[in-house]
C-alpha cells in the first residue's frame, strides 16, 4: 500500500493509517480513537480520557470474569442463606469476593462491561440467598415478595429487612467502584 507523506499509522491502531492529528499534541489519531472536543479532535490522553470503554475488554476475559464472579456469588449466596445473621460480613464477602475474582480473571482490566457483570453476579448471589432462605422458611417462590415485608418471618431468622437491603446495596456498590474507569 502506498501512503502519502502525511499519512502515518495510528499509535493505538497500527493497521490504520491516518492524516488526522491531535489538536493539542499532534499525535496521529484515527477515527476509532479520536475524541471530539470544542477545540477540535484530540487523542484520548489529551481529551482527558483514560481507562477502557465498554468494548475494550476482550470477550474471552469477560467470559472468564463472569464465570469467576458467578462462582463466588453462588457460594456466598448459599452461605448467606445458611447464616443470615452474619449479613454485614457476608455482604462484604459477596461484593469484594465477586469483584476480586473477576479482576483476577480479567487480568485487572476495568470498564463498564465489568461493572455491569459484577453487579449481575452480586445480584445472582443475593437472589440465590433469598430464594434459599424462603425455602428454609417453608415458602414457595411465588411468596418471594412476602419474605421482604413480613417481619414475623424475619424474626425467625434474626434478620431485619431494612439493614438487609442496605447490606445488599453495599455488596452491589463494591464491583461498581472496583471496575470504574479512572480519569
Amino acid at each position: 500500500m502506498v501512503t502519502s507523506l502525511d499519512e502515518r499509522p495510528c499509535p493505538r491502531h497500527p493497521a490504520i493509517t491516518t492524516r488526522l492529528r491531535c489538536s493539542k499534541c499532534g499525535t496521529p489519531i484515527c477515527p476509532r480513537c479520536m475524541v471530539e472536543t470544542p477545540v477540535g479532535f484530540r487523542c484520548p490522553p489529551c481529551a482527558g480520557l483514560s481507562g477502557l470503554s465498554w468494548s475494550d475488554v476482550p470477550t474471552a476475559l469477560l467470559l472468564r470474569a463472569t464465570v469467576a464472579g458467578l462462582a463466588v456469588a453462588l457460594v456466598v449466596g448459599w452461605l448467606w442463606s445458611r447464616i443470615p445473621e452474619w449479613q454485614f460480613y457476608l455482604s462484604l464477602l459477596l461484593g469484594f469476593g465477586v469483584a476480586e475474582a473477576m479482576a483476577w480473571a480479567a487480568r485487572a482490566q476495568r470498564g463498564r462491561a465489568l461493572q455491569a457483570i459484577g453487579v449481575l453476579c452480586v445480584t445472582a448471589g443475593l437472589l440465590l440467598s433469598r430464594v434459599l432462605l424462603l425455602a428454609e422458611l417453608g415458602g414457595a417462590p411465588a411468596d418471594f415478595a412476602r419474605i421482604l415485608t413480613d417481619a414475623r418471618l424475619w424474626a425467625h431468622v434474626q434478620v431485619r429487612p431494612i439493614p438487609d437491603l442496605l447490606f445488599a446495596l453495599l455488596a452491589l456498590v463494591i464491583p461498581v467502584v472496583r471496575f470504574r474507569v479512572t480519569r
